[in-house]
């Protein structure tokens, strides 16, 4: 690995790469991808500090829907503390409630709010609109049962990175569309999957080049990884449900 891989990288990643051996990277067709994904989670699973225990969480579903409730020990603001309705990362297709589990707590912990994860359902066996839909039934049963979790209904908001970054900016465009905008006041889009490569008018192109920029020689997800999660769920480049 040369410098020209290395100098954007901070120390940490790098070494968290000498740790592992390799520059994580996920190739192949989605069911590659998926248990090469589970591998790197468990790997990554022991570089991390054990889970904060102190995060009270329950197991139970939303109309149906899997999802994990996180509620922070601090419980001053009984009644009113936000509500993150939180989706998690993996292309439409990878990851569950597990796999973003030390961050959902650390995020329930720090703000403090209660998070309601959901685990929505993936392709390639389930095609884009399912996760959106999964996620605003997820969304709605959070907002209906907001003061039996210890939280303000009048404090929803959307969260989520990567795929789920763009799960939360899409569960938003839905509920406005739908007459429902009221229920949410915010969205945290963390590097949001926000747009297909296709899709960014020519005047637009020189302001969107993290694909280019990312096709190649980066960890985990680079364009041709991007292109299979894609295919796997049929998006549509100019679907608003797959890109805002």
């Amino acid at each position: 690995m040369g410098d020209a891989t290395t100098e954007n990288y901070k120390p940490e990643w790098l070494e968290l790469e000498k740790a592992l051996g390799t520059r994580p990277l996920l190739v192949g067709d989605s069911a590659n991808i998926e248990a090469q994904f589970n591998s790197l989670v468990t790997a990554l699973n022991t570089q991390r500090p054990p889970p904060d225990t102190s995060i009270h969480t329950r197991d139970t579903s939303a109309d149906g829907i899997p999802i994990r409730i996180y509620t922070p020990p601090d419980t001053s603001q009984n009644g009113e503390l936000p509500l993150g309705v939180y989706f998690h990362g993996g292309g439409y297709c990878v990851g569950n409630l597990d796999s973003e589990d030390m961050w959902c707590r650390y995020i329930a912990k720090s703000v403090p709010c209660v998070i309601v994860s959901v685990q929505y359902r993936l392709g390639p066996v389930f095609k884009i609109p399912v996760m959106l839909e999964d996620s605003v039934r997820a969304f709605e049963w959070a907002f209906k049962h907001a003061s039996e979790l210890n939280s303000s209904p009048s404090k929803l908001f959307t969260i989520g990175g990567s795929a789920g970054g763009g799960l939360a900016l899409t569960v938003a465009h839905d509920l406005i569309a739908k007459g429902k905008g009221s229920q949410i006041k915010g969205i945290v889009a963390m590097v949001p999957v926000a747009a297909h490569p296709s899709s960014i008018p020519a005047s637009y192109e020189n302001y969107y080049r993290s694909y280019e920029e990312n096709a190649h020689d980066v960890p985990v997800i680079d364009a041709d990884t991007m292109d299979t999660f894609f295919g796997a769920v049929g998006a549509d480049p100019q679907d608003p449900r797959v890109c805002m």
